[in-house]
């Protein structure tokens, strides 16, 4: 197989596929992943912002806004939208992982916008940025055609169960397992939840290799444990990196090591809230 007969079988069509994935472009799409949060952070560390619990409100409102806008090409793609509507986002720009660098470019953009004003007028950058993206995530759900609330009340409040078991390590274990750790497990769980119930009730079909291999095997129900014991080592050695010292400031370097750690935090964060909110969107407007 030539190169551009594969880039064309493995990456091109996939995504004119409406995002499908395979072995090979899920590696590809890793790849850049890693690439992209190395040097987003060291995009930060020069711009010397520091990346805590106000730059993670900023950036909240652009991670909804992504997954609502996949689901306008969702929609768009089903015929559902409005003509003028519909022919702008059928656009193959919007599945993975063209949703993802529209995404980013658009909060860097509101980023160094933001930025610049707090420079001139003093204005708090996040206050700003989070007030731009709420903007654009109004437009969004106003776009999206609502079909019902079913979808949210069930996963919800199945997340809620799943969330309600691991929040008991909070208290007995926080050094290990933090309030900040169940939020992000549960931001995978609401991910492994919207999957459960639109396949096992609502007839769609899983896009993600791995998922997809474990759900054939065993049901919709294996999304729970995948995410489990994918996600629950990874933010138990997160807590281990804070609470052993290896966190802290890193002399001569300007940012500390703890901010490279709430990166990644955020990264993971990312990786479950933003596809868990496509899929429950998706299934709120039965596109």
């Amino acid at each position: 197989m030539d190169p551009m007969q594969f880039l064309q079988q493995h990456f091109i069509a996939p995504i004119l596929g409406n995002g499908w994935f395979n072995p090979y472009n899920t590696a590809g799409y890793a790849i850049l992943l890693v690439i992209g949060v190395w040097y987003v952070y060291k995009l930060l560390v020069g711009k010397k912002v520091k990346i805590d619990f106000r730059f993670f409100l900023a950036v909240l409102p652009f991670i909804f806004w992504g997954s609502s806008t996949r689901v306008l090409h969702d929609a768009a793609v089903a015929g559902a939208l409005p003509p003028g509507l519909n022919a702008f986002y059928i656009a193959p720009v919007f599945p993975t992982p063209g949703s993802y660098f529209i995404t980013f470019g658009l909060a860097l953009a509101a980023l160094l916008a933001s930025l610049l004003v707090e420079r001139h007028l003093g204005f708090p950058y996040w206050k700003l940025m989070a007030s731009a993206g709420t903007v654009l995530c109004i437009a969004n759900i106003i776009m999206i055609p609502w079909v019902t609330i079913v979808p949210l009340v069930l996963i919800l409040g199945l997340t809620a169960l799943w969330t309600a078991l691991f929040y008991p390590l909070t208290r007995i274990l926080p050094e290990h397992f933090s309030t900040v750790s169940l939020g992000i497990l549960s931001a995978h769980l609401l991910d492994a939840s919207a999957t459960f119930i639109a396949l096992s009730m609502f007839g769609y079909v899983e896009q993600h290799v791995l998922p997809r291999l474990l759900i054939d095997l065993v049901g919709p129900i294996s999304m729970f444990p995948l995410k489990i014991l994918f996600i629950v080592p990874v933010l138990v050695i997160m807590e281990h990196y804070t609470m052993s010292g290896k966190g802290g400031a890193s002399p001569g370097k300007g940012m500390s090591g703890l901010h490279f750690r709430n990166m990644l935090l955020i990264t993971v964060l990312i990786l479950g809230l933003a596809p868990g909110l496509r899929d429950l969107l998706r299934l709120m407007a039965m596109v």
